[in-house]
């Protein structure tokens, strides 16, 4: 293994110790237990105390002991658990955090196939002027600033939709033909940001298992039309590593 080819997988092995430390953590994505979306209306959660409401762009939680207000990224920590509020389309939820969640138990970490540089590859982006319509989960859907990434993979040419983050990079939800056997039902790919001149790496021995695999509160996109890629991708993170 060349020089160049050994860091490259020595930090590959580095972003995988990372992730079994995100997945085993003790407030990590196995231990969300709810999410809740809040309005107007008081709202008891099992568990957490007082009533909660959303007002004025925050999760508001009221009690005879306690008077807390959480604006979306804020945390808070109650006895064992962890309050976390985020925003969908201008709408309010606040989550629930429990360690000894039972999707957290039994957790050891997360296989993946073995680390392979062809499936390293680079690839051009195209901004796009139309949105990106993401559904979800739930069946919500939204809308969102997209971009395209033009690749050659296997002898064949494909286009990978996906949104921008806020850092420039790209995340894309994608599926192949490995989900239901060998991996789960879709996985998540982060890019980072462009050169200048758009050329983009697309590393899917970094694609990684959804947070909705890890806990069923959470409400992932699901791969857009484009996405649905139709060979296996056999790199990557690939299912829960459970005791």
């Amino acid at each position: 293994m060349t020089t160049s080819a050994q860091t490259r997988h020595t930090d590959w092995q580095h972003w995988r110790d990372e992730r079994d430390a995100l997945a085993t953590a003790p407030y990590g994505p196995a231990a969300l237990i709810g999410t809740h979306w809040l309005d107007p209306q008081p709202l008891h959660i099992d568990g957490v105390p007082g009533e909660w409401i959303a007002s004025d762009g925050r999760a508001v939680g009221t009690a005879p002991d306690f008077h807390l207000a959480l604006a979306p990224g804020e945390e808070h920590r109650i006895g064992n658990l962890l309050l976390r509020t985020i925003i969908r389309a201008g709408q309010i939820a606040l989550r629930v955090f429990d360690p000894h969640a039972a999707t957290r138990s039994d957790l050891l970490g997360i296989d993946t196939f073995a680390y392979d540089p062809t499936w390293a590859v680079s690839g051009i982006r195209e901004t796009t002027s139309a949105p990106l319509q993401l559904e979800h989960i739930d069946g919500f859907v939204s809308e969102n600033t997209g971009s395209a990434i033009h690749l050659t993979l296997n002898a064949r040419n494909i286009t990978l939709e996906g949104t921008r983050t806020p850092d420039g990079g790209l995340q894309i939800v994608f599926a192949d033909t490995t989900n239901g056997q060998q991996t789960q039902r879709f996985r998540f790919l982060t890019l980072p940001a462009p050169t200048p001149d758009g050329h983009t790496e697309i590393d899917f021995n970094r694609a990684h298992l959804p947070p909705c695999t890890f806990s069923d509160h959470f409400l992932c996109p699901l791969p857009p039309p484009a996405n649905r890629l139709n060979f296996p991708i056999l790199a990557g993170e690939t299912r829960l590593r459970r005791g």
